[in-house]
């Protein structure tokens, strides 16, 4: 856990390198209530080629973004199948299919806390992680190619940066 909190490489914003990129982005949270997270996913022909984020959070909560991160590299994920136009229900099957891809790439908040040592009182912030990663996978996920802008909103200025 410490190695992951002190090496946290992969804070910040992917970026499109080609013009097959696709970004994906989703956040979750709120710095009010402690914890702030969004995840940016570089992908290309179904495969996640970089998985960044920015988080406001304890160090449980960037030691497991830091780790997710790294895990989601080179991950076969299918491009979100529901658009962010469709009906309800068809979002509701959208969001359970992004929570299946997720569980299948990485796991469940219950396994990470259990791989890296998360205190079960910490679970909330993990939780905050796995809507993050949702949104950036489900239906309506911010979604940009190369030729769109690469920046987010958000007030990135609380949240993680590189050095």
């Amino acid at each position: 856990m410490r190695a992951l909190f002190g090496d946290l490489a992969l804070a910040g914003d992917a970026v499109a390198e080609g013009a097959a990129d696709r970004l994906l982005r989703g956040e979750a949270g709120r710095v009010e209530h402690g914890t702030r997270v969004r995840f940016s996913l570089r992908v290309a022909g179904g495969c996640v080629r970089e998985a960044r984020y920015r988080a406001y959070g304890c160090p449980y909560t960037l030691a497991c973004c830091e780790w997710l991160a790294r895990r989601l590299r080179d991950a076969h994920l299918p491009e979100p199948a529901v658009a962010a136009s469709a009906a309800a229900s068809a979002a509701a099957a959208g969001s359970a299919a992004a929570a299946e891809r997720l569980a299948a790439a990485v796991g469940t908040p219950a396994d990470w806390a259990a791989t890296l040592g998360i205190p079960q009182a910490r679970l909330g912030r993990l939780l905050v992680i796995e809507d993050a990663l949702r949104a950036a996978l489900g239906p309506g996920a911010a979604s940009h190619n190369a030729t769109q802008a690469a920046t987010a909103p958000g007030a990135d200025e609380l949240m993680t940066k590189p050095g």
